[in-house]
């Protein structure tokens, strides 16, 4: 029962994260278009970091 519970911990854990990251690469994302304008360097860039963060 107790390995369970820690699976589980480090799957919230987990969730955490990847919620996380997501949450700053989208800030990131917004504040430079923003304040650039829509560039397609900066939309690749946050793109490839969010395919790079694997959910399961």
């Amino acid at each position: 029962m107790l390995i369970l519970s820690h699976f589980n911990l480090l799957s919230t854990m987990t969730r955490f994260h990847i919620h996380s990251a997501y949450y700053l690469v989208m800030c990131i994302y917004t504040a430079s278009k923003t304040y650039v304008g829509e560039s397609k360097i900066v939309k690749t860039v946050a793109i490839n970091l969010l395919t790079s963060i694997d959910p399961s």
